[in-house]
Parts: C-alpha cells; structure tokens; sequence
C-alpha cells in the first residue's frame, strides 16, 4: 500500500475507533466498521470487499468505504473494474484525496474506458504528486493505455474457453502448466482443504500445487499433490517439462524463501523438491523457472543485480556434471527495466513465451511470445499474444501442447467461477493436429474380415457442409478402417458392393489427439 494511503487511513482509524458505526445486518452478512478494516489492513481484500459492500447500503456515498473498496477491489482477483464507480464517488468529496486519480486510471483501464484512464492519470500528473519506488508511473499507465487501444484492434484469432467447475472452484487456480498431450494439468490453488492451518495474507489458505488428468477426453475432478511436494506453506507450480514428469516448485517456506525447487517424477508420486543450484537461486527472488525439452537449458526469472531492472529472466546450461552453468541474462529484446518473469519454453524447443510490465504492454503483465535459438543463444524479437489472451490486468503464465495450437492460461473473466479460474486458449491460426481414427465394422465375424472386406468401403463427409473427405478401404488382413483427420464434426457413410448402407456420426474434439487411438463402430445394419 503506498505511503499516502497508510497515513491517511491510520488517521481515519483513530477518528473511526471514536466513532464506530452501528452493525449492519443487511444481506444476511453482519458487519461494522472495526471488522471491515480489519480485513482490509490484514490484505484480505476479498472479504473486505463484501464487507464494505454491506457499510455502503447504509451510505453509499461514504468518503472513507468508498475508497478503501475501491482499493480493495484493485487489489483482488475479482471484478477491478467496479473500483471506478467507487472512487468517483469518492473525489465528489471536496476534501478528496488527490491520490484517487491515480487509482482510478487504473480501474478505468480495467474496464476497457482507456481515454477515461488517460485522463485521470493526466489530472494526476497535473496535481505534481509523487509515488513509491516501486510504483509504475502514470506516463508509463498512460503508454499502457496507447497500447491496449492498438492491441484491442489487432484482437488475435483465438478461442477462450472456462474449463469448468471440474477444476475451477469459487477459490483461486492459477499458474496452469499442461503437458505436451494435454492429458496432465498441473495448477496452483488456494482451496480450503490445502495442507497446514496458515492462512495466507489474502485471507485464503497456502498455496498447493493440485493435478487434474483428462480421461476419455474429459477433465477428471483436481487432486491435491500429497506431502513432500505440498506442505502447510507456499508452494506454487512454476513450471512442467513437456513429458509431465518434471515439476519447478517456487518455494516460500521453512525450506527455502524465494526459491526455485525440483522434483520428478517416480511411478505414480513425486519425489522430494530439491533446490536448485546457487548458479540459479541466490539470495535475491527467484519466482520461475522452465527447463528446455531437451533437458540442456533452464529459464527462469530473478531480480538480482546487474539486471535491466526488476525481475529479468536469465538462462543456464547443463554441465556435463550435471549442474547448471553461470546465469546469463537473456537480454534487451527480452529484458526491460519493469518486471519480465514466467519464462516458458514450447515442447518445439523453439517458440518462447514469457511475461512481461514492459514492452507493448496493455496493462500490467501481458504475455509475450518470441524464438529461442539455442546454438547461437538468442532470442528473437518478441510479439504480444494481444487481446483476448492479454487484458488490462495481470496475464502472467501460458503453457501449450506439442502442436502448439492450445494453451492454458489463468485469469479473471465474467465467467470466472468466483477467482481466478484456468482457460484453454485455441490459436485457430494454428492448424489443429490430425487424429488417427480406426473404424470397425459392427456385426462382422473374424473370418469374414479376412475374406469379405474388400467388399466394404466408407465415404466421409462433413457433417455440415456435406463436403466430402475422403474415400477408405478396410485393411483386408484385420478389417479395419484407419482414418486421419483434423477436428471436426463427420458422417462416415458405409457402403457394400458400392451400395450404401449405413451412416455413423463421429465428433473430433478440437484438442491435442490422444495418446490411444480413437476407434468407432461402423453401422452395419
């Protein structure tokens, strides 16, 4: 919380501790001044939203709530854009903090009002106010602003889709890493059920890495990694070799403090994380990593010295030893003096993907995507994944499988189950993977495979256009029928001595193809 905020609202605390307010009772959520503060100054921004929420039916043009649930707002992984009404209502205070302006950019730009933002941030400029460090300019939010307005005209060719309550819960899910045949989805959640009884600042439990596995090409309910990767304190995934056997851990425990942890992958449980060598974590923060397919590189972020500024993403090679190699930054086309941090690393090898504040950013972290060639140690120039993958607030991990056509991401959205929820992005500019069929005919006895099948061919056709595919024979040493093809919706029409008989339906799910061949029966009536 920046300085002004502390010292006007530990005045307003003393006045309000004179002063309390009578409890409200409304909606069923009881509440009074004392409480609501309490959630806020504890940085349970969440809670404190209802609660305010509640103080407000009371007096909905209350100074004091009206700012401090706008902050809230900011500050959670709900709604942001309902923090402008408030702070509006707020400046109508002629004893306003002239800081508002500020914050209110901020909302206006999570609510798509991108000139409304320059404004505010303009008027706060004007009042020659000064922020924290840390805190990114107005002329910077103000180039942010330039930028999502360009990046929204160039919406990319993209799909994004919720993935369900199967694995969103009301609760946050994020950091989202899939493995190269979208069959094994690794996240981090703060669910109730989560190892310890710690609570964290944002008033939900520990960070626990959870794993979902797609059977028969559904999403099976998520499970929570059982102890050592989990513990009763902060662990989040940070990172998945493409095979799904390879976890990075950032750890924020008795184990290691801003650190960046291993651990693979034994039958069916993971081994005990182990740090990483000092040539990556140091003393300063490490908060991701990403290690090549091939196993040679690893990728991953920190902030310390001799960096552009920030959190830099740096590189390592593997020793012949084994151990990783010194750090090296990976440069001013990646690098730039605001955070860059989530290095990812396709199952290609080639295509890189990170994080970024700096850049042509539309707000706050957006992804990036760029090459990485590893012989000469380089990385290309890289492009914004634009919008929708990219919004005004934080976009900081994707994954994606080995045809590069899906990803997975971690955001809020209106269709967000409470949190943050996990989204499959579709890059419809990729061509979707083909998926091998084998087609069986119902009703044929083994001998009459081996000597009838040359009698029976099958026609595909798209189910909506009715466009034809494509002609196939059986193979006449097992009867049956191999089919290669792309997503989709087909009719497979049978025919025997040229005479058509039957015609069986088959949906081709848009998603990395299976590791086990799909099959169908052919109607045979």
């Amino acid at each position: 919380m920046k300085k002004y905020n502390i010292f006007i609202y530990s005045i307003l605390l003393v006045v309000y501790a004179l002063c309390p307010l009578n409890v409200s009772a409304q909606g069923g959520l009881f509440t009074d001044d004392a409480t609501a503060r309490n959630l806020f100054y504890s940085g349970n921004m969440h809670e404190a939203v209802k609660h305010f929420q509640e103080l407000l039916r009371v007096d909905s043009m209350h100074y004091e709530y009206n700012m401090l649930i706008g902050y809230a707002y900011l500050n959670s992984n709900v709604d942001k854009s309902r923090a402008a009404i408030h702070f509006e209502r707020a400046l109508k205070n002629p004893r306003a903090d002239q800081f508002i302006y500020y914050d209110l950019g901020k909302a206006y730009m999570s609510a798509y009002r991108f000139d409304d933002a320059i404004e505010s941030f303009k008027t706060f400029m004007k009042k020659g106010l000064k922020l924290e460090k840390n805190d990114i300019s107005p002329d910077r939010y103000i180039e942010m602003c330039e930028n999502a307005k360009v990046l929204m005209s160039l919406r990319a060719d993209v799909n994004v889709e919720n993935i369900g309550t199967v694995v969103n819960t009301q609760y946050p899910e994020y950091n989202a890493y899939i493995d190269a045949d979208e069959s094994v989805l690794y996240f981090s959640s703060k669910q109730p059920l989560n190892s310890g009884t710690q609570l964290d600042v944002d008033g939900y439990k520990m960070a626990d890495v959870y794993c979902a596995e797609r059977v028969g090409g559904k999403w099976q309910p998520a499970k929570k990694l059982q102890a050592p990767v989990n513990s009763g304190f902060v662990e989040d995934i940070v990172g998945l070799s493409g095979d799904g056997e390879t976890l990075l851990l950032y750890y924020n425990n008795e184990k290691g403090f801003d650190d960046i942890f291993i651990s693979h992958k034994d039958k069916k449980q993971f081994t005990r994380p182990e740090m990483l060598s000092l040539t990556v974590n140091s003393e300063q923060k490490e908060e991701a990593a990403m290690i090549s397919p091939d196993g040679n590189w690893i990728f991953f972020s920190s902030n310390r010295p001799g960096g552009y500024g920030g959190m830099d993403i740096y590189f390592s090679r593997r020793l012949p030893n084994g151990e990783w190699s010194n750090a090296k930054n990976a440069g001013p086309n990646i690098n730039t003096e605001y955070d860059d941090s989530y290095p990812y690393l396709a199952p290609d090898g080639v295509t890189f993907f990170f994080s970024s504040q700096g850049h042509n950013s539309m707000g706050g972290y957006d992804l990036f995507r760029c090459s990485w060639n590893a012989a000469d140690q380089f990385f290309s120039m890289p492009e914004n994944l634009a919008f929708p993958v990219n919004t005004p607030d934080d976009n900081k991990t994707i994954s994606v499988t080995k045809s590069g056509r899906y990803g997975y991401i971690a955001d809020y959205r209106a269709n967000s189950t409470g949190d943050l929820d996990i989204y499959k992005v579709t890059f419809t500019d990729v061509p979707a993977p083909y998926c091998p069929v084998k087609g069986e005919v119902a009703n044929v006895d083994s001998a009459s495979r081996m000597t009838d099948m040359s009698r029976y061919k099958a026609v595909i056709r798209e189910a909506g256009t009715k466009k034809e595919v494509g002609t196939y024979r059986p193979n006449l040493h097992d009867g049956l029928f191999t089919f290669i093809l792309r997503p989709g919706f087909y009719l497979i029409d049978l025919y025997i001595d040229e005479v058509a008989k039957t015609t069986t339906e088959l949906l081709i799910e848009d998603r990395e193809p299976d590791k086990s061949v799909k099959k169908v029966i052919l109607k045979n009536e």
